[in-house]
C-alpha cells in the first residue's frame, strides 16, 4: 500500500504490537518478510523497534521522529506548571533517573516512581499508566510514601533509537500520577513528547502536580536529576 500511495517518508506514532502468528494473512509480502516477523518475538521493545525501522529502511523508507516533524511536542527545558518541584522532589528525581538509565540499558523500562528516597515502581512491559496504578494501590494500602509524595520520571533509553517509541506524556499520565498521589513528574528535556500540550499543562495545574523539563543530552549518569536554573513557577 505504501508503494502504490507513492509513499517515501514514514512516521511510526505509537507501540508496535508483537505478531500474532494465528492471524496472520499468508501471502508473497508476508512469507517474504517471514524472517523478520519471527524475529519480533525476541527482546526488549527497543531491540524489536529498532528492527522495525531498518526493515523499512532496508526497502528505501525514511523514517523521521515525530520531534522532527513536530518539534513543538518535544518536553521543553524547566518548569511548566505553576508547582514546582520541591528540594525532596529533586534528590527522588536524581534516583528516579538512575534507575531508569539502569532499566534502560536492560531495554526494560523507560519511567520509574521514587518517594522519600524509595524506589516504588518501574516500568515494564506494561506501560506507566498500569505502574501508575500499582501506585495508587500502594497508596490505597497505606504501603508507599510516608511523608513525601513521590516523582514520576520518564527518559529514553541509552542508545535508543528515538525515531520510534519515543517516551511520552499526555493530559491521562498526569490524573494518574495525581491519583497515585505523586508530586509531580520529571521527564527528559528534548526526548520526551507531550500529547496535548496545553491540556496536560491545565490538567497538572488543576491537579497541583508539577511538571518538569531535566536538561539531557549534556547530563552524565550522576547527574541526570539535578535540575539546575529553574524558570520561575
Amino acid at each position: 500500500a505504501l508503494e502504490k500511495n507513492g509513499c517515501n517518508d514514514l512516521v511510526i506514532i505509537g507501540g508496535v504490537s508483537r505478531p500474532d502468528f494465528k492471524n496472520i494473512r499468508v501471502d508473497v509480502g508476508a512469507l517474504k518478510a517471514l524472517p523478520f516477523l519471527l524475529s519480533l518475538r525476541k527482546g526488549g521493545d527497543d531491540h524489536v523497534l529498532s528492527r522495525v525501522v531498518r526493515f523499512f529502511e532496508q526497502r528505501g523508507y525514511r523514517v523521521h521522529g515525530a520531534g522532527d516533524v513536530l518539534p513543538e511536542l518535544l518536553m521543553p527545558e524547566g518548569t511548566l506548571t505553576q508547582r514546582a518541584p520541591s528540594a525532596d522532589d529533586e534528590t527522588d528525581m536524581a534516583l528516579a533517573f538512575k534507575v531508569v538509565r539502569a532499566l534502560g540499558q536492560l531495554d526494560i523500562g523507560q519511567a520509574a516512581v521514587v518517594a522519600s528516597g524509595r524506589v516504588l515502581a518501574v516500568e515494564a512491559a506494561e506501560g506507566t499508566d498500569a505502574m501508575l496504578d500499582r501506585c495508587a494501590e500502594l497508596k490505597r494500602q497505606g504501603r508507599s510514601y510516608g511523608t513525601a509524595s513521590g516523582v514520576l520520571v520518564k527518559a529514553p533509553k541509552p542508545g535508543q533509537e528515538e525515531r520510534v517509541d519515543m517516551p511520552t506524556i499526555g493530559p491521562e499520565t498526569i490524573v494518574r500520577a495525581a491519583e497515585a498521589g505523586l508530586s509531580g513528574i520529571a521527564v527528559a528535556a528534548q526526548h520526551v513528547l507531550i500529547a496535548e500540550c496545553k491540556r496536560t499543562i491545565d490538567t497538572a495545574n488543576e491537579r497541583k502536580v508539577f511538571l518538569y523539563g531535566t536538561p539531557w543530552a549534556e547530563q552524565e549518569p550522576g547527574n541526570a536529576g539535578e535540575t539546575g536554573n529553574k524558570p520561575d513557577a
